[in-house]
Order: structure tokens, then sequence, then C-alpha cells
């Protein structure tokens, strides 16, 4: 298109090019580094004749224009819906449909004012802070910490994630109130709203290969927002605050509400606030029959608080450990039927969660917790030997406990044959009990552990086994079994006869 056509055009359509140049100085902040980029390469492109008007369609009123950048690009613009459409792949605006639109205007007004104007715009920060302290206002300065974009790689790449986060979390804390008592408050909300700002780079990062750093970043937030919550709970409450509680127990109640695939850790979030912070029955009450149809979780959740009963459901396997948590709730409520209805739900999924559901390093504990749990409803023997298979050899401490409490000594030792239990194993999950109570039991036990030494053919290995040789003794003689025990040592010496260092270890030992 000619140069004089295309300033006919732009003088016809003068009010058009005002509305697109007003959409654009609403949309963009010269504080946010992504515009105040982008504006200066539109306008570079401007410039450096980057920008080319190809033609116009006087019917639809679609202005077609292309730009030289790295790659050339087709922009369209539609006069009748003030719309833009750029062939890049970047969303919403692009710096091609701003060097269009400012190639029109340099036509019809002068782009280097626009640009001067725009850049001397107040600082919103400042503009909000001038305004009355409100929740509405403080929710406006935090996300404005957030109002770049997150870059992609933080997903994949935690140290970045975790630097990102920190400065615009700083950033947000600069603007704490002065006032001590609204400090917690201030730093509460800079905690909660700048996670539901990072949540889904959050929830993206735990399905990448940094996975167990988000993990444990997840948890350090949730401490950092439990302390907070435990201050809030005891300080003293002004009338004037009350908007602010309100709002934040608003802005909780949206959160949990998502539907999405990352209800588990928005539950755990979700749990906080009203454990520690929204404590009393009537509110309670009030969120409890606030949702149109709550998970069981929710529901279960509120019946533990209020003390009612909680229905025993048929929960999927993926939920274990959220209800695990649940039941731990019930535990410290002191809410019996709960924990009861929770654990027998949990029961058929316990394997399934510990293998399939958890990394390794976890296991132990939360067979440690789940051992605890269930020790406090009352299961049957049936029961009980399910769940013990269920927690295969992480539940082998929880299982000994169990079989001595009940006296089952002869099981107790069979098991940890079955197992190859190494001899400081066996000790920590009560050989000593045993021994006391039914040494019988564990001479083969300690038979096996001084033959493994006694392979190794090597003076330390010797010094072992008569270590194991004398708790061997002392389990003979208070089971009375002394002529079994000379017996036993003769036939070592005997059958080793030719190994000298062995032979001088078991005299030095006073075995006989």
């Amino acid at each position: 298109m000619h140069m004089a056509t295309v300033q006919s055009l732009a003088q016809r359509f003068d009010d058009t090019i005002h509305n697109y140049m007003a959409a654009i100085d609403k949309s963009l902040h010269p504080t946010r580094e992504l515009d105040e980029e982008m504006v200066r390469k539109a306008v570079f492109l401007v410039r450096h004749d980057g920008v080319q008007i190809q033609s116009f369609n006087e019917e639809k009123l679609i202005l077609e224009a292309i730009v030289k950048d790295a790659h050339t690009v087709k922009v369209f613009l539609n006069f009748d819906k003030l719309t833009a459409i750029c062939a890049c792949p970047q969303e919403e605006t692009c710096r091609h449909k701003l060097a269009v639109i400012f190639a029109l205007y340099q036509k019809i007004g002068s782009l280097s004012q626009w640009v001067a104007d725009w850049r001397s715009r107040p600082n919103d920060q400042l503009a909000m802070l001038s305004n009355k302290r409100s929740p509405a206002q403080w929710t406006a300065i935090i996300r404005n910490a957030w109002r770049e974009a997150i870059p992609d790689y933080t997903t994949r790449n935690y140290f970045y994630f975790e630097q990102m986060y920190e400065g615009r979390l700083k950033n947000a804390l600069s603007f704490v109130p002065l006032e001590r008592e609204w400090k917690v408050l201030y730093r509460t909300y800079a905690h909660f709203i700048s996670l539901t700002e990072v949540w889904d780079s959050y929830i993206s990062g735990t399905k990448e290969v940094h996975h167990s750093f988000f993990k444990t970043w997840f948890e350090d937030e949730l401490h950092e927002l439990h302390d907070l919550l435990e201050q809030l709970r005891t300080q003293h409450r002004t009338f004037e605050s009350d908007a602010f509680f309100e709002h934040l127990r608003v802005m909780v109640h949206s959160f949990v509400t998502v539907k999405d695939r990352s209800f588990s850790q928005r539950f755990a979030l979700y749990q906080l606030f009203w454990t520690n912070l929204f404590s009393s029955n009537k509110m309670r009450i009030e969120e409890a029959a606030a949702f149109s149809r709550p998970d069981d979780r929710i529901s279960a959740f509120f019946a533990i608080l209020l003390k009612d009963a909680v229905k025993e459901s048929k929960i999927s396997p993926d939920e274990a450990s959220d209800w695990i948590g649940l039941a731990t709730l019930a535990e410290s409520e002191g809410h019996e039927q709960a924990l009861t209805a929770i654990l027998m739900a949990v029961k058929p999924h316990v394997k399934t969660f510990l293998f399939d559901g958890l990394y390794s390093q976890y296991r132990q504990q939360y067979v440690r917790t789940l051992s605890r749990l269930f020790s406090l409803v009352q299961l049957s023997e049936e029961d009980w030997e399910d769940l013990f298979k269920q927690f295969g050899h992480y539940g082998l401490p929880a299982y000994s406990v169990y079989l001595i409490e009940k006296q089952l000594y002869k099981q107790w030792a069979e098991l940890h044959h079955l197992h190859n239990s190494p001899l400081y194993f066996a000790e920590e999950c009560g050989l000593k009990e045993v021994q006391n109570a039914a040494p019988d039991y564990v001479l083969p036990l300690y038979h096996r552990y001084a033959f493994m030494h006694l392979e190794e053919r090597n003076r330390s290995s010797y010094k072992q086994a008569v270590r194991i040789w004398k708790k061997m003794k002392a389990a003979c003689k208070k089971s009375g079994q002394m002529a079994f025990w000379t017996a036993y040592m003769n036939e070592i010496q005997t059958q080793n006869k030719r190994l000298r260092a062995l032979q001088e270890e078991i005299e030095k030992g006073n075995l006989l």
C-alpha cells in the first residue's frame, strides 16, 4: 500500500487508532519488565521500517500487514471489532501487533511523545499504597509482585523456581505495614496469595525431574503459614481487622473449590486455615454448609472438627494419604468413631499406597504412623495379620512389637528367620525381650548369625562369632540347657579343628 494511502487511511480511522492506543495504554505497564521490553521492541521495529501495510479490505474493515522480525509474520487488525491477530506463537499481546498499531499511530500523532508519557505514568504500587488500607488494597499490592508471567523453565529447574519465588515474595513483603498488629496478618496474605499465584508452576514441578525439591518446598511453605496462623490466633483482634479475616476466609474457600488434579495439595493448605485460624464452631458449621457438593474428604474433615459422625465410605487408593492425615486429626481430636470409620476405609489400600503411591524413603514413617493409628481401634487378629502382610518388610518392627505384646515368641523367631533379619535389626525388633521370655526360640537365630561370621574366615569375624555365642550361652543358661550348650560348642570345635585363630578366640571368650 502506498505511503500516502496509509496516511489517509490513518486519518480516516483516527478514532479507531486512538482506541487501539488507549487499550495498549490500559493493559501494559512500564514497571513490568515484559511490557517495557515489548514496547521497546515494537518501537524499534517501526523505526527500522519493519512494518509494511499490505492491504485494507473496505467491506470487512480488515487491515493486513507484515512485520519483518527475526521471522516475517502477518498481522491482521479488525477495525470493526477492534481486535488484532498475529501469526506468532506468543499469547495475547505481542510486539508485532503493537508495531502495526504504532506504525499507524505515527501517521496521526507523535509516537515518541506517547512512549514518554507511558513511561512516566505514576507507579501503580505507590498509588495503591496511598489508598485506604483494605483487603482489596493488600491483595492488589501482593498480586502486583506477581504480575509478570512465570517463566516455563522454572517448573523444570527447582533452583530457578525457588529464586523466582523468594524474589517475588520478598517484593510483596517489602510493603508490610509498620504497626505490629497488622504485620502478621499482612504476611499471611503475602504467603497465601503468593502460593496461589505460583500454584500451577509448583504442581507442574512435582511431575518433573526435581519433584522431591518441590514437595519439600511446599511442606516448608505450609510450616511457615502454620506459624503465622498460630500467631494470628493468639493475637488480640481489632474490630477493624474483621474485614481482612473475612476476605481471607473467602479466598481460602474459593481456592479449595477449584476443580483440578491438585485437590490433595489444595486440601492440605485449606485444612491449615480451618484447624488453626478459623476455629469457632459457628464459622465451621457455616463453612461446611457453603459447599454445594463437597468432596468426601471435606465432609469428613468438618465432621471430625464438629464431633459429628463420619460415614464409612469407599475411597480410591490415590486418596489414601489425605485420609491417613484425617485419621491423625481424628486421633488428636479424640474422635474414636471417625478414626475407626476412616481406618477401615483406608485398610484395603495400604499396600497400594505404600508401594505404588510413595517414594521408598517415606514408607518406614508411614508404616509407623499406620501401626500406631490402627492400634487405637478394635482390630481382629485377622485384620492385624492382613495389615502386616500389606506392610511387607517395612512392617517388621511393628509386627515384631505386636507379636511380643501377644507373647507369640515362636512366630516372632520364625518371622525373622523368614526375612533373614540381620542381628542389629532383630535386636531393634525386640530380640532381648524374646530371649528373656522364651530363650529356646532365639537359639537357631544366634546359631545362624554366628555361622555367617565364621564363613568370612578372618580373625575379626571370629571375634564377632564369639560375641554372638556368648549371647547364645546366656540363653542356654537361662533355659537350663547347658548340656546342649556344651555339646554344641564341642561340635563346633571339632568341626573347625584346623582354624587355629578361631580356637584361640573361643578359649579367650571362656565359652566352655
